[in-house]
C-alpha cells in the first residue's frame, strides 16, 4: 500500500468516525429530548440495527410493551415498541416528577391510552431532532419525521397495520434516572419507497411523492359502465334460434332514453345517444333517483322507462364535467344518429 493510499484510508476512517449515523443520532437525540422535555436523565447504552421482511415481524415484537403505530411522510406506516420499564419511567417523571427504582420482579400491567398520550410527544420530538442531525439521504429516508398515529391493543393488530415488504428494526437499550431503570425501545421503520428522491434544495432529506387525497384517489379508480338502449323480451326458443346475421329490432325512441348501467346492473344515469365528430357519444341527461337507481335492469321487473324521473342537476352543485366522445365498438354503423352540440370535444 502506497503512502497516498494509507493517507486516503486514514482520512476516510476519520470522516466515518465523525459522521452522524442513525445510531449516533438516536443516542444523542434521545438524551437531549428527555432532558429538555421532561428534565429526565436518560442515556442510550446500546443500539443495534437489522433489516427483516414484513412476515418476520411477529417474531421480533415484544407483546408486553406499548405498541404504537407511526405516521410518516407519503403515507408510510411505521411502529414503535416501548418496553414496560421505559413507559413507567416516562409516566412517573411527568406525573410525580421522579422515577422510582424498578423492583426486582416488576409486576406486569396493561398498557393504556394514557400511556400512549404521555409517551407520544417524546417519541415525536426524538424523530424530529434525530432526522435533522443525519447527513446522508439514505439515512434520512429511513429515520424520517414520523408522528404518533395510534395505539394498538395487541400484537395481531399491530402486525396487520404494518404492511410493507421490508423494515429496518432499530433496538435501543436505555438507562433512566442514573441507573434506576433500564429498559428498551424498538423502532420498526419501513424501507423508503423507490419513488422518493433526494431533496433538490440540497438538504439531503427525502422528498416523498405528494400524498393524494381520498377524492383524487377515487377519481382515478376505473369504473366500467354500459350504455343500454332498451330491453327486449324473447322466449328461450327464440334465443336459441339467434345466429350471426339475425337482427333484433330496436325502437327508434331508444336512442333518446339510454340507461347508463353499472357492473351489478344498477342504472346510475340516463342520457341521449348521438355522435360528435363522427364518433358515437352519450350525453348524460340527469341522475336517476334512488328508487330507479336501485332497480336492476336484468331482474325482470318490467319496463323501467316509466320509473320516476329525478329533478335535473343544478350545475352549481357539481364541478364542471369533462366529457369525451369515446369510440364504441360495434358490428356495423348505426344510421341516423343525431349530432350532439355543446360537448366541446376536440377531434
Amino acid at each position: 500500500m502506497s503512502v497516498l493510499q494509507r493517507k486516503a484510508r486514514a482520512g476516510k476512517q476519520e470522516h466515518q468516525a465523525r459522521a452522524m449515523t442513525v445510531a449516533k443520532a438516536l443516542r444523542v437525540s434521545f438524551a437531549k429530548v428527555a432532558d429538555k422535555l421532561l428534565d429526565l436523565a436518560l442515556a442510550v447504552i446500546g443500539v443495534t440495527r437489522e433489516r427483516c421482511d414484513g412476515d418476520q415481524l411477529p417474531d421480533k415484537i415484544d407483546e408486553a410493551g406499548l405498541l404504537l403505530l407511526l405516521d410518516g411522510p407519503g403515507g408510510a406506516t411505521g411502529g414503535a415498541v416501548l418496553g414496560a420499564g421505559l413507559v413507567t419511567a416516562l409516566v412517573q417523571q411527568q406525573t410525580t416528577g421522579r422515577v422510582h427504582p424498578a423492583p426486582a420482579t416488576p409486576a406486569e400491567r396493561r398498557m393504556t391510552a394514557t400511556d400512549a398520550a404521555l409517551c407520544a410527544p417524546v417519541l415525536e420530538a426524538l424523530f424530529e431532532r434525530a432526522h435533522g442531525m443525519l447527513e446522508t439521504p439514505k439515512d434520512k429516508g429511513v429515520l424520517n419525521r414520523y408522528s404518533f398515529g395510534a395505539r394498538c391493543e395487541n400484537a395481531r393488530l399491530f402486525n396487520l397495520a404494518l404492511g410493507a415488504h421490508e423494515y429496518h428494526l432499530i433496538h435501543m437499550t436505555v438507562d433512566l434516572a442514573g441507573g434506576a431503570v433500564q429498559s428498551t425501545m424498538t423502532l420498526i421503520l419501513p424501507e423508503p419507497a423507490e419513488e422518493e428522491q433526494p431533496d433538490e434544495a440540497g438538504s439531503g432529506g427525502y422528498v416523498p411523492r405528494e400524498a393524494r387525497t381520498l377524492g383524487e384517489t377515487l377519481l382515478c379508480v376505473p369504473a366500467e359502465l354500459s350504455a343500454v338502449l332498451c330491453q327486449v323480451r324473447m322466449s328461450l326458443s327464440q334465443m336459441n334460434a339467434l345466429k350471426p346475421g339475425k337482427t333484433i329490432p330496436v325502437p327508434s325512441e331508444a336512442f333518446e332514453n339510454v340507461s347508463l348501467v353499472s357492473l351489478d346492473g344498477r342504472r346510475v344515469a340516463r342520457g341521449v345517444m348521438g355522435q360528435v365528430d363522427g364518433q358515437r357519444a352519450l350525453m348524460l341527461e340527469q341522475h336517476v333517483d334512488r328508487a330507479s337507481a336501485n332497480m336492476s335492469l336484468d331482474t325482470g321487473r318490467g319496463d323501467t322507462r316509466g320509473a320516476p324521473r329525478a329533478a335535473p342537476l343544478d350545475a352549481g352543485d357539481f364541478p364542471e364535467p369533462v366529457l369525451e366522445a369515446a369510440p364504441v365498438a360495434a358490428s356495423g354503423d348505426l344510421p341516423g344518429l343525431p349530432e350532439i352540440d355543446g360537448l366541446g370535444v376536440d377531434a
